[in-house]
């Protein structure tokens, strides 16, 4: 039972960890963002003049890329203060014709068609590394395919870029699709906010995890500074989360967007299969983590195995269901301390309703995902893959 009591202790000293750093974002005032910049800094930057490059990997969207740049060139800034570069990344579908289709309508859109990427380096990688290389402003902006910008969300990221920001990371919600159950979308839904929640109280705590390329911006000097993406090349995915974690180790200030008008919206996952997928291809990255990224996380996987594991003693022997609903509730409590202000925080109120059945889905779902995707293979872009490129 002393294990248990340790592993929960460390568990709740996590959930207070990463509360005390949501609690600074929230602090954190979009207005007081738009402080101007310090002219002595070295960047000699100022908000009202940086410029971007939005740059977008798009693999096989032909259902998606033509909404995706219709939003996005639909800024409230001059068309003179950003370019958006699309990678072609091996489509085989219509995509590289609806993109052709789209020169003639945004000047400031460039194209780049990559085909197979080298030995060892993952392909979502390469194909983003193109397009950061080809890139001719001074803060890269990521957002995907699959994604919908706002008219607000390049004015809302320039808030946050102040003489020491190196990167500033925003929000990703889904919108609703037509005729999915709104039980499965609100379920999803809670849980991807989780997602989102956890990574600004990392950075908040100043410790950050995890992060989101659908909306993510930095210096283009910070990411060739720390090194791009080198050191981690062969790691098929997560390499907005490395990148945040590297510029991190290298002393750069990281902020967090709390402005719902820098948000962005993606489509949810349209089936269960889909759903696990997704979340098995999200865990297959947290082994390449930081030491201390890594521990933290292992307090919680720690506790929802050790929950798992008295869930799977009780059937033998009932005295321990106490001990297993006691859990239950700790997890639930320490959802609660970090989602209840999330879920104010970016506007998500209507999500709260669901979290506790989502509570109890999240359990076997991050185990199976975690294990599964760590130690097995994922399908990602219609092809089967492991967590490393070789």
């Amino acid at each position: 039972m002393s294990i248990i009591l340790i592993i929960t202790l460390a568990y709740t000293l996590a959930i207070l960890f990463l509360s005390r750093g949501l609690y600074r974002i929230d602090q954190q005032q979009p207005s007081s963002a738009s402080l101007p910049t310090n002219n002595n800094d070295n960047n000699n930057d100022n908000n009202d003049d940086l410029t971007f490059s939005i740059i977008i990997a798009a693999r096989n969207e032909e259902h998606n890329i033509a909404a995706c740049l219709k939003s996005v060139f639909s800024q409230d800034l001059s068309t003179d203060r950003y370019e958006v570069i699309v990678i072609n990344d091996r489509s085989e579908d219509m995509t590289p014709y609806i993109l052709h289709d789209h020169l003639h309508l945004y000047r400031n859109l460039r194209i780049i068609t990559v085909t197979a990427p080298p030995s060892g380096i993952s392909p979502k990688k390469h194909a983003v590394m193109q397009g950061i290389a080809a890139a001719a402003n001074a803060v890269i902006v990521f957002t995907d395919a699959d994604c919908r910008v706002s008219p607000t969300w390049l004015s809302a990221i320039s808030k946050y870029f102040n003489a020491d920001a190196a990167l500033v990371q925003g929000i990703t919600s889904y919108s609703y699709v037509t005729g999915m159950n709104k039980m499965f979308y609100g379920l999803q839904s809670a849980d991807f906010l989780s997602h989102g929640v956890i990574s600004a109280a990392a950075i908040g705590a100043d410790l950050p995890i995890n992060s989101n390329a659908n909306n993510m911006a930095f210096r283009k000097k910070v990411f060739e500074e720390v090194g791009g993406y080198a050191g981690d090349t062969n790691v098929t995915l997560g390499d907005d989360d490395h990148l945040l974690q590297r510029v991190w180790a290298a002393g750069k200030k990281i902020r967090y967007m709390s402005d719902p008008a820098g948000a962005v919206e993606t489509a949810p996952a349209e089936t269960l299969r889909a759903l696990f997928e997704q979340r098995r291809r999200w865990g297959s990255v947290t082994v390449h983590y930081g030491a201390r990224q890594v521990a933290l996380l292992s307090a919680v996987f720690a506790f929802y195995v050790t929950i798992a594991l008295v869930a799977v003693v009780s059937l033998f022997n009932t005295s321990y269901l106490a001990l297993f609903g006691s859990l239950l509730l700790v997890k639930f409590a320490g959802e609660l301390v970090l989602m209840v202000p999330g879920t104010r925080m970016f506007g998500k109120k209507k999500l709260r309703k669901y979290l506790p059945i989502a509570s109890l889905i999240q359990l076997p779902m991050v185990l199976a995902a975690v294990l599964s995707g760590v130690f097995g293979k994922f399908e990602w872009k219609g092809r089967v893959t492991a967590r490393t490129t070789r």
